[in-house]
């Protein structure tokens, strides 16, 4: 597994850091071989977008896992829609620490990859209709939308004075998305 632990140098003796977005640096750890890689957040101080940016930066890095302090919901979103196993309660130590504590099962899973949610029957997000679904094609999608319609009004109306005065019922058909 590929997992990124935040923090404040680029190597595994650096501190950490408990922001994900405004990190100064990423540290990349293959959690079987050891491997490290520093990759600088050149996002950091971006005015805005720091946290979506840095969700882009695990895409690209090929991250399976972040440990962080704590996610904002721009970035949880992005990591979540990019399948990215989310770690919170990232505590003031070294990428060294870090990394003994995450494979000690220290640090609690704070989102579920829509992928594993979508198959992990036991997940609570789950209700009953979609936990028999199984299998990678078993993906429970929830959301709104709105488009524009186009209605045949049959309205009736009082009138007599001019003013008119009257109700109607139509139906329509949604267009769009």
């Amino acid at each position: 597994m590929k997992l990124c632990i935040t923090a404040a140098g680029n190597d595994i003796q650096a501190a950490t850091d408990a922001a994900f977005g405004r990190a100064p640096w990423f540290v990349l750890v293959d959690t079987e071989s050891g491997a490290t890689q520093g990759i600088e957040n050149t996002t950091a101080q971006a005015a805005q977008g720091a946290g979506i940016a840095a969700a882009q930066t695990m895409t690209e890095h090929g991250v399976n896992a972040v440990l962080t302090g704590r996610l904002g919901p721009k970035a949880k979103a992005a990591l979540e829609a990019s399948g990215i196993e989310m770690y919170e309660g990232l505590d003031s130590s070294t990428v060294g620490e870090a990394l003994k504590q995450f494979r000690a099962g220290k640090y609690g899973h704070s989102g579920q990859p829509q992928s594993q949610a979508a198959t992990d029957p036991s997940s609570p997000s789950l209700d009953s209709s979609s936990a028999q679904c199984q299998g990678p094609g078993a993906v429970r999608v929830q959301g709104s939308g709105y488009g524009q319609g186009q209605g045949q009004g049959r309205g009736r109306g009082k009138g007599g004075c001019g003013c008119g005065n009257g109700t109607g019922k139509g139906q329509g058909r949604r267009r769009g998305q």
